[in-house]
């Protein structure tokens, strides 16, 4: 035992002084960085760099960063070079590590390089001018590191996707300095049908005035703002309804600009690659031919909270290849509802209701019309008379030649049949026109609130849709990884693709719902049809109340009966179609009284009429000798009474007209009767069959995202295939549907059931609804 012992600690003694040797052999390696400028996250990032390039140079050299030898030029070129020559001089640095193309500039330009360094390449690509074939620096102790980045390259595919005619291009003003930034420019728009106008920026205020003119903007300035600055220039953009496009940092498409062209991966990548240029260097390989440019995918995402705001024309063809990225819930608007306020807007402002209103002003006019015939009726007429003077010589005086006259007239009707049957049937015809308004009120209240609901439910789909796209593009991901690492086949990749494009296409038609649902919203209302509006499901306290304590009401099995008889009646009761065919059917009756009754009622009116001549001249103007003519005025006044006996049968026809229209109205009224008790049933039915699914669709949800969970890591792990993940995937986001669903349209048979009633609950006060439920308890709680 003790022997044992002794060999292992031998031994142990053994592997430490080899490792001690193994540590001692190590070489120490000092590397420089030189960067243009600070930027948020240059801490973190140059962490993740430090401890890339430590593990994987560190089996070949021990890997120092001084801070020291970490250096910024602030964007000045003067700088950028005392910062370079001073990592020349210092003993300690093996090698430079640049970035930004202020150093980039300045350290390119030199003819040799007495230390290793390494161009990390910002410049883009347009500025670069490399032979075809030329695939290393070929320059000693030189390398690049050049990404495809390139204005032409995101110019052309923005051209793509936005048919822009005058684009601003915004970029950092101290690159004009240094590049030759408008002739690359020119020669990229020899091929582009399109203008642009440059726009050099120092901060953000160096924008305003220069957008008017602009249908687009190309970003490619401000990476060395603060995020508050950086975010009031994307601001300013939207505010414009400007589309954006930038292929800088990836923060951009958060801060709110709508196309963002970044690689996938790329810190990793480029991380990975510096290290390994790095550990080339440190092993004695001559940088000058080590591969300059880097191959990596590069991903577009569409910032969906911009697209709405700016009413950007989605171009669906490229959404498939395309990341989401936003909040679709942050639905950008000018105006949001809630139930209530549609409730309130529409009885203001619904073009239906306005127009329903003048027949209520039509029908009072006419009644105003019918009391008319008993107000008095005076007229007035004057006349200049010539007649043949012959003829008026011969007349003795009673004809001048030459007269003015003139008259006044008055009528009164004392009693007619047909006028006062006629003022009691438009009063019938106006409240009939009152009830018909008062029924369209509440057609337009349930239309307003299935509209409401119609869009919450597209809305809802349309973030399930979302979300689906997300977790696909995730699963699609995942698929591509182990692929790429050997872990599966080709097929699971291309499977992903489908999929992916099926649930592109799903929210493509998502989008399209959820705008015509608003579309039908703003019609509704009378709202301008392109105002951007949002729905937002919030209900009062006093009208959640006031359903749960309906519904428990209808939920027990033992008053369900006595409850839909009092739904019935109560419908009944309020119904404003059957009072406005009451008011109908007692004008009918009038009318068919009328015709009995006026063979036996007479009409009477009084008339008076009052004649003035006010002058008489030429022939026939005197009197013969001793007689007297008629006076300058005179007056009559009569009484006339007149009683039809026979009128070609046409008062007993007309009789049996009127009879036949009120029978047909009563049958109106009886099938009106009918119609509402099959629908207070159908209703409640489906009530009772929705609050069940709501219930059991929450179970299934709550269910089928734990299994998504579960199976998600199963896949990544190669514990399941493809399929199951697929099915599970769609078993879930099935279940969200029909959970949204369900909720609304329990709602909206609620709020169907109130309309049958001609009583909604969100339109009343607590005490009125309070007062409403008790009054159902008192009838059916014995």
């Amino acid at each position: 035992m003790y022997l044992n012992m002794k060999k292992k600690f031998i031994l142990l003694i053994l592997v430490i002084s080899s490792f001690a040797g193994f540590a001692q052999q190590q070489k120490d390696y000092h590397i420089a960085i030189l960067g243009d400028k600070l930027i948020p996250e240059t801490d973190q990032i140059l962490v993740q760099l430090k401890d890339e390039i430590k593990s994987v140079v560190g089996q070949s050299a021990n890997i120092i960063f001084k801070d020291s030898f970490i250096l910024l030029n602030d964007l000045n070129l003067d700088k950028a070079k005392s910062n370079y020559e001073e990592m020349l001089a210092a003993k300690d640095v093996d090698l430079i590590l640049s970035f930004g193309s202020i150093n980039n500039l300045v350290i390119a330009k030199n003819k040799t390089f007495p230390k290793p360094v390494i161009l990390f390449g910002v410049i883009n690509d347009d500025f670069i001018s490399f032979p075809e074939s030329q695939v290393a620096s070929n320059i000693p102790n030189l390398t690049y590191i050049l990404t495809p980045q390139s204005y032409k390259r995101d110019l052309l595919q923005f051209k793509e996707i936005f048919p822009y005619r005058k684009i601003g291009i915004v970029i950092d003003k101290y690159l004009m300095d240094i590049y030759p930034v408008k002739n690359t420019l020119d020669q990229i728009f020899n091929d582009i049908t399109a203008e642009y106008q440059l726009i050099p920026i120092d901060k953000a205020s160096d924008i305003d005035g220069k957008l008017e003119d602009l249908d687009a903007i190309y970003l490619s300035g401000g990476i060395f703002f603060t995020k508050d600055e950086q975010l009031a220039l994307v601001e300013k953009f939207n505010a414009k309804k400007l589309p954006t496009f930038t292929s800088m940092d990836e923060h951009f498409s958060n801060y709110g600009v709508l196309l963002t062209s970044q690689p996938i991966n790329n810190l990793e990548q480029f991380f990975r690659r510096i290290a390994l240029n790095i550990e080339a260097a440190v092993n004695g390989d001559n940088l000058s031919q080590l591969p300059i440019y880097m191959d990596i995918d590069a991903k577009l995402s569409l910032n969906i909270e911009t697209a709405f705001q700016i009413n950007f024309p989605l171009k669906y063809s490229f959404l498939l290849r395309t990341n989401i990225v936003g909040n679709a819930k942050r639905i950008s608007y000018q105006k949001r509802y809630t139930l209530p306020e549609v409730m309130n807007q529409v009885l203001d402002q619904n073009l239906g209701l306005k127009a329903e209103q003048k027949n209520i002003e039509l029908a009072s006019q006419e009644v105003k019309l019918s009391k008319s015939e008993y107000l008095p009726d005076l007229s007035t007429s004057a006349s200049a008379t010539h007649l043949d003077p012959d003829l008026a010589k011969v007349s003795n005086g009673s004809n001048p030649e030459y007269s003015t006259s003139g008259k006044v007239t008055f009528e009164q009707l004392i009693f007619s049949e047909q006028a006062s049957a006629n003022i009691k049937i438009q009063k019938e015809i106006e409240k009939a026109s009152k009830e018909n308004y008062n029924s369209k009120e509440k057609d337009a209240i349930f239309n307003a609130g299935y509209a409401y609901y119609n869009a919450l439910i597209s809305k809802a789909n349309f973030l399930i849709n979302d979300e689906n796209l997300r977790v696909t593009r995730q699963n699609y991901e995942i698929a591509q990884q182990k692929y790429d690492a050997g872990q599966t086949g080709k097929s699971d990749v291309l499977r992903w693709k489908s999929e992916l494009a099926r649930a592109t296409q799903n929210i493509v038609n998502g989008y399209t719902s959820l705008n015509q649902s608003f579309n039908e919203l703003n019609q509704i209302l009378n709202n301008p049809i392109d105002l951007r509006i949002d729905v937002i499901d919030f209900e009062s306290k006093n009208h959640k109340e006031g359903h749960i304590k309906f519904f428990n009401l209808l939920d027990d099995p033992f008053l369900r009966e006595r409850f839909t008889h009092f739904i019935e009646d109560t419908a009944i009761e309020n119904a404003h179609e059957l009072k406005s065919l009451q008011h109908n059917i007692s004008a009918s009756k009038r009318t068919e009284l009328l015709y009995q009754r006026s063979k036996f009622l007479p009409t009477i009116g009084l008339q008076g009429q009052y004649n003035h001549t006010f002058s008489r001249d030429g022939k026939g103007t005197n009197y013969p000798t001793g007689f007297t003519g008629a006076p300058d005025g005179y007056y009559n006044v009569g009484v006339q009474l007149s009683l039809p006996i026979f009128q070609k049968n046409q008062r007993n026809i007309k009789r049996q007209k009127s009879f036949i229209q009120r029978e047909q109205l009563n049958i109106q009224k009886d099938d009106a009767i009918v119609s509402i008790k099959r629908n207070v049933h159908d209703v409640i039915l489906s009530i009772i069959s929705q609050y069940s699914s709501i219930e059991l669709s929450k179970v299934s949800t709550e269910a089928a995202k734990e299994s998504l969970e579960l199976m998600q890591v199963s896949y990544t792990n190669g514990a399941i295939g493809i399929t199951s993940l697929i099915d599970s995937q769609q078993a879930y986001f099935q279940a969200q549907q029909q959970q949204a669903n369900a909720t609304y349209n329990f709602q909206l048979s609620i709020l169907q059931l109130e309309r049958i009633m001609s009583y909604f609950f969100i339109l009343h006060s607590e005490e009125e609804n309070q007062a409403f439920i008790n009054r159902v308890k008192e009838k059916i709680v014995r």
